[in-house]
């Protein structure tokens, strides 16, 4: 395809067999073709990951309807169980819990048991909840000295943040401007609910293991003066991948590295950083330390040099000159896109090589 001066960078166009391209400055870029996106086309399947992702996910949904019907019933049935289960336990309970939950539901609930309700107290802990709240004691006092926040926030508005200082000063947290190890929440703006965009906090947040919470729940605790359960507020996905991919989730829960399982030396070649520029290459290199694989550096190439360690470079689609350096290297070698990188961090799942490669790979 020719390289015409006379287009202007950023320049989208269709071309004569159908494909959907856009003019970097240097070279025609393929992209999906769905309308208005501008990420790029994974491997020829004319679409990017995103959009075959959810292709895969809508042939599946048919399918699955029976099933989905059938556990919907089951569903049911074990709700009603549940609930016949529960009130006879109650029936059990002392006198003083019973006056509080009334079986025809005459006795007003008291404030603190909405509280525990919405905060997903277990039954259990209930009991002592209500023995502390005869101490005159408020909810907002009572959980200054539970835990030590330390917040950042991603993508807020002023007004957001205002909400987020004064939070701070009613449940003793601290803020910060940095995602680092001391860092236990970070509070996302919503797209949608629980869904978000992709910032280089939210990268990091994800790395370091911590909570990636909606700015809703900020919103629900100073509503109802306590803290509430982080994990009713959890970022299910973003607006870039997918709304359900629960990769902040895995992070949190698994809390180990993502790449520790896997023999895999990263060198980063980005020259210009990568994702719009987002990230520069230090950053980058933080990320990839973070992640559990191999800092691949010019100090430590030398130890490298076995069979059983792969090597992954993270270079730009069109700097062909970097296979050069590594051409010295025995080890298994592949030249990929650095959202290779990105996507198995915020996914929490290593994704397949396959479909990040460049095209100019060596054999």
């Amino acid at each position: 395809m020719s390289s015409p001066t006379s287009y202007a960078k950023g320049y989208v166009r269709w071309t004569a067999g159908g494909k959907r391209v856009m003019w970097d400055g240097c070279r025609w870029q393929q992209l999906c073709q769905i309308e208005k996106c501008f990420q790029r086309d994974q491997k020829s399947q004319g679409v990017c990951l995103r959009h075959y992702r959810e292709q895969q996910e809508n042939k599946a949904k048919p399918k699955n309807k029976k099933f989905k019907t059938e556990d919907k019933i089951k569903s049911n049935k074990e709700t009603k169980s549940s609930q016949i289960q529960k009130k006879t336990s109650i029936s059990t309970r002392s006198r003083r819990i019973k006056s509080n939950h009334s079986l025809n539901g005459s006795t007003k609930v008291s404030d603190t048991d909405i509280q525990n309700s919405d905060a997903n107290i277990s039954d259990s802990e209930i009991i002592p909840a209500r023995k502390s709240s005869t101490s005159n004691t408020s909810p907002s006092k009572s959980q200054k000295s539970s835990r030590k926040l330390v917040l950042v926030c991603s993508s807020l508005s002023r007004q957001q943040l205002s909400q987020v200082e004064l939070f701070c000063t009613r449940f003793s947290a601290q803020l910060s401007n940095q995602v680092d190890e001391t860092t236990t929440h970070l509070i996302a703006s919503e797209v949608e609910q629980r869904i978000c965009c992709l910032t280089k906090k939210v990268f990091f947040a994800v790395a370091y293991h911590q909570y990636v919470i909606g700015y809703q729940w900020i919103e629900e605790c100073l509503t109802k003066q306590t803290l509430l359960n982080e994990e009713s507020y959890e970022i299910l996905g973003d607006a870039s991948l997918s709304s359900q991919h629960n990769g902040m989730n895995r992070s949190r829960l698994i809390h180990e590295p993502i790449f520790k399982s896997y023999s895999y030396a990263i060198a980063v070649e980005c020259s210009i950083g990568c994702q719009q520029g987002m990230f520069t290459r230090q950053e980058l290199e933080k990320l990839v330390q973070l992640s559990g694989a191999i800092l691949l550096q010019e100090h430590n190439r030398e130890e490298l040099d076995d069979n059983n360690t792969t090597i992954i470079v993270l270079c730009d689609d069109d700097d062909k000159m970097v296979v050069t350096k590594y051409n010295d290297l025995k080890n298994k070698i592949y030249y990929v896109i650095p959202e290779f990188f990105l996507d198995s961090l915020v996914l929490y799942e290593v994704q397949p090589i396959k479909g990040y490669e460049l095209l100019y790979q060596i054999d």
